[in-house]
């Protein structure tokens, strides 16, 4: 049988020294002393023994479980028991980590690269993210409203090129400006900005929104506040 120093052991085993001295302590395992030196060694046996606490570990096993498998020379059922419990842990941890992750990148979304607001704005963006799921709601209504002024646009073209007449296109072309304009007034009403420089929250003029670039979520305007031009972040205005 090979007998292994504790540095022996240490090296072969990728592990450190200090490592293989407090499982000692632990009593997980547990060394054999030389009755003339009191020097600890290790045989083929805890070589085996090791590889298996390892092995434990890395499935995410504690120590004191550990043990008990080992003290109690517990079978695979009982190992695949344990292993279960872990597992639905580790599931409930990412949950939480997928959720928080998700959280840090919305907040990341209202802050610029530039910002030195204060830390104490971070409360104005955590109102606004409580109201989300309201913009989210909003901004589906005004798809539908865009959809329909979409549908009466191109019945009337149709109609004129079927009738070979600009005469439909003419008539439904007030019906369209009135929708256009009573849909815009509509929409900045519900909607405010969020500077991503100072998170200050603002109502831009009418001529600046309907002038700006805009993306889906976002328009480029100056806020009022920091007096900087970013893509401000679209928000809804709760009723007062």
């Amino acid at each position: 049988m090979s007998h292994y120093t504790i540095g022996e052991l240490a090296k072969q085993s990728k592990v450190t020294i200090r490592t293989l001295q407090y499982y000692d302590r632990r009593g997980l395992l547990i060394a054999h002393r030389q009755t003339d030196s009191n020097r600890r060694y290790y045989t083929d046996e805890h070589v085996k023994q090791l590889e298996l606490i390892l092995v434990l570990k890395q499935l995410g096993c504690m120590l004191d479980e550990i043990k008990t498998l080992l003290d109690e020379d517990t079978n695979m059922n009982t190992l695949k028991t344990l292993l279960s419990v872990r597992k639905d842990a580790l599931h409930s941890k990412i949950e939480v980590y997928s959720h928080t992750l998700k959280q840090i990148e919305k907040v990341e979304t209202y802050i610029s690269e530039q910002s030195s607001a204060p830390i104490n704005h971070l409360t104005n963006i955590n109102d606004v993210m409580k109201q989300e799921y309201k913009i989210a709601y909003f901004r589906k209504k005004i798809w539908i409203s865009v959809g329909i002024l979409g549908i009466i646009h191109y019945s009337g073209l149709l109609l004129s090129l079927l009738r070979r007449s600009i005469k439909p296109l003419i008539v439904i072309l007030p019906i369209l400006i009135t929708y256009a304009i009573v849909l815009t007034a509509i929409y900045l009403k519900k909607v405010l900005y969020l500077c991503p420089n100072c998170q200050h929250t603002f109502k831009p003029t009418l001529g600046a929104f309907v002038k700006a670039k805009h993306t889906p979520k976002t328009r480029q305007l100056t806020c009022p506040n920091c007096h900087q031009t970013h893509y401000c972040i679209e928000v809804y205005q709760n009723e007062s």
